[in-house]
């Protein structure tokens, strides 16, 4: 008499089973077999005495770029690339070929700077934010104030040290700078600016200016032997 008993039981059970697969929701989006992470970047170079320099990212050609600019031009958007390791293969035109390992960062947007000599030079990556956080949204609201602007400094200079920076002629309390390190950004009223940047325990400086625009993002690089010293003003947003 216990076998109709089993029997039962299988056939409630495989009724159940059927009836909770007719309650699931079909209508669910599937979840995507992978994620294409990116990253945003330009890259910059300021190896002292090695020319012009012919860059290729993981392969991918990114042409060249003179000593003290950048790549894409300050005319051109950020590049679009998959986020992860990365290697800049840089062919100079005065010194030895380099290559250059750095990590993407996922949904970054950065700027990569190649600092040094002909002896020998490193990558320095200066992260700005996340590549979501654009004009006019409301991701990118507290970055982008009206009737404001952003700037920030960085020392690819290989052999100086920023002592001091000054903001039309008041210290900025930024601290010294060793070669490859960037401030965050500084906030501005909109308008015309003067920088004097004191390097080598304030025994010299350069002066330049900057004019800020309403709801832009700079980047001021000082660069070139302590003896030559240089800046370039790059644009951020």
């Amino acid at each position: 008499m216990r076998i109709p008993y089993k029997r039962l039981l299988v056939t409630i059970s495989i009724c159940a089973v059927v009836f909770i697969a007719g309650c699931v929701d079909t209508d669910v989006n599937p979840i995507p077999p992978s994620i294409d992470y990116q990253s945003q970047m330009k890259v910059v170079n300021l190896v002292q005495g090695a020319g012009t320099a012919t860059l290729t990212l993981n392969g991918q050609s990114l042409g060249t770029v003179d000593f003290g600019s950048e790549t894409p031009g300050s005319s051109s958007a950020f590049l679009t690339i998959p986020s992860g390791s990365k290697t800049v293969a840089a062919s100079f035109a005065s010194a030895t070929s380099q290559n250059y390992r750095f990590a993407a960062t996922t949904e970054y947007k950065m700027r990569v700077f190649l600092v040094g000599t002909t002896a020998g030079s490193v990558s320095f990556v200066q992260n700005q934010r996340y590549i979501w956080q654009t004009k006019d949204s409301p991701n990118g609201a507290e970055l982008f104030p009206a009737d404001t602007g952003w700037v920030a400094f960085f020392n690819g200079s290989p052999d100086a040290t920023i002592s001091t920076i000054e903001i039309d002629g008041e210290d900025s309390h930024l601290g010294s700078l060793e070669t490859g390190v960037g401030t965050s950004y500084v906030q501005l009223p909109a308008g015309n600016h003067t920088f004097d940047v004191y390097y080598n325990d304030d025994a010299d400086h350069i002066t330049f200016d900057i004019a800020v625009t309403s709801t832009g993002r700079y980047t001021a690089a000082i660069y070139d032997v302590a003896a030559s010293i240089k800046n370039a003003v790059f644009v951020d947003d």
